[in-house]
């Protein structure tokens, strides 16, 4: 059991609607990267709640039109439309039981990561990260675009960032990084996991540092680094939710940056000078 005052208990879903402020603050005070949780669980929180209150509504609508269309069964009139009608009703509501599960596991995957943040662990984590020379972001398949986008957006707060498309058959980057002290950030789920192992052991023979972002279902007991940070994916559905992982990968983010922040202001600055000479953007 966690302390009564761990991060993952003050991340309780009554205690951050009404006193957020309180607890961002004293979470805080233990890592400058939890209020930005306490978002994410109160933007969770808004949607289960939206969602909830729509299927409350529908569940209602159902009950009276199943009334209708036993009254017109007994009339012995037709009852085909409001037959319908309820059947729409049962598959939006079960849209929205998916997003109300959703909601939930994610926001049990960030209590529970939560109880990660500040420890001796976490900041082993973050200072590889940190420190490393080059760092080279690797995912697979359908994961393979949340890897990317934390790639390119760590690449703004630090420079010698690069996604490692595996598959590409060049890895030149890779190669050339050989004399450099490196760390390989491994974004990986279980229906990839031969993938990522292979890869995970090969970066440990060559003494480079890993950290891995994985899910429940094991991956973690197939490579040796101490740099393992486990998300619950499972939802019940037919598609894992990579929800918390996303968050976690948030957070790691904002604790590189907070390392760098003497860089950040000049980078970020460069990138929307940039930005603004190519005019990517409309304004």
């Amino acid at each position: 059991q966690p302390p009564p005052h761990s991060a993952g208990l003050m991340l309780d879903i009554r205690r951050l609607r009404h006193k957020t402020e309180a607890v961002k603050d004293a979470l805080a005070r233990r890592d400058s990267s939890l209020p930005d949780l306490v978002d994410r669980v109160l933007e969770l929180d808004v949607t289960r709640r939206e969602a909830l209150g729509v299927v409350n509504d529908l569940k209602a609508q159902r009950n009276e039109v199943s009334k209708r269309v036993g009254e017109l069964k007994r009339e012995g009139a037709d009852a085909e439309v409001p037959i319908l009608e309820m059947r729409e009703v049962g598959v939006r509501i079960g849209e929205l039981d998916v997003t109300i599960r959703e909601a939930d596991e994610e926001i049990e995957a960030l209590r529970a990561f939560a109880e990660q943040l500040g420890s001796q662990h976490w900041r082993d984590i973050v200072a590889r990260v940190s420190e490393a020379e080059r760092v080279f972001v690797c995912g697979f398949q359908t994961i393979r675009g949340l890897a990317e986008d934390f790639a390119n957006r760590l690449a703004l707060v630090r420079s010698g960032v690069e996604f490692l498309d595996l598959y590409s058959g060049v890895l030149g980057q890779w190669l050339d990084s050989h004399n450099q002290r490196c760390c390989v950030i491994l974004v990986d789920i279980a229906p990839y996991a031969d993938a990522g192992i292979a890869f995970a052991n090969n970066c440990l023979r060559q003494g480079t540092d890993l950290v891995v972002f994985t899910d429940e279902y094991g991956i973690a007991r197939h490579i040796e680094t101490p740099y393992i940070v486990t998300m619950k994916t499972k939802t019940g559905l037919i598609l894992e939710s990579t929800g918390g992982l996303t968050s976690a990968l948030n957070v790691l983010l904002h604790c590189v940056a907070t390392q760098h922040k003497d860089q950040l202001k000049e980078r970020l600055g460069a990138y929307r000078e940039r930005v603004e000479s190519l005019k990517l953007y409309r304004s």
